[in-house]
């Protein structure tokens, strides 16, 4: 199920190993063993996330255009002192055929903003025209269904521990 990309000791007196796994079932796990290899007691934070791309539909996602976006360059706001207060960094995004406006001011950078404010733009234009169809409510969908998955599973095992519990007499 692993594959193994990268085994390496740093140092044969060291007893820190580093264990790099493909990252395209777990995203990146970085793994702090003891001098044997067996032995996976110090494991950091393994953080497993499902995606659900390879299930969602992108023909309906509709297409921004540049003539049909009108783009302001604002002053930003909030923490960050004299640097966020004092230059037009955040983006207010306004899109002229439904009226949309999006204001964003995630970073200290006007391009990733601009960036950030367009996909933003595209998922509420996706929302309105696509409605149950769009990619939120695909995501959604699909993670409910493998939350009732996960439910009837959990209760199913449940049920066969108490029978064998029971059994058993083990209670």
């Amino acid at each position: 199920m692993l594959r193994l990309l990268n085994r390496r000791c740093f140092n044969q007196s060291c007893n820190t190993c580093t264990l790099l796994f493909d990252k395209k079932m777990f995203g990146s796990l970085y793994c702090e063993t003891n001098s044997d290899w067996g032995n996976f007691s110090s494991i950091q934070k393994q953080i497993r996330y499902k995606s659900y791309n390879r299930f969602l539909d992108y023909s309906k996602i509709p297409k921004l255009q540049e003539d049909d976006l009108q783009e302001q360059f604002v002053r930003g706001s909030g923490p960050g002192g004299q640097a966020t207060n004092k230059t037009n960094n955040a983006v207010i995004l306004k899109h002229k055929p439904t009226g949309l406006v999006v204001k964003c001011h995630e970073t200290r950078s006007l391009q990733q903003n601009r960036k950030i404010a367009r996909d933003i733009l595209l998922q509420k234009i996706d929302n309105l025209i696509n409605g149950d169809d769009s990619l939120e409510n695909q995501k959604e969908r699909l993670m409910r269904v493998d939350s009732i998955k996960k439910k009837q599973k959990k209760k199913k095992l449940a049920d066969l521990k108490n029978a064998f519990m029971k059994r058993e007499n083990l209670k």
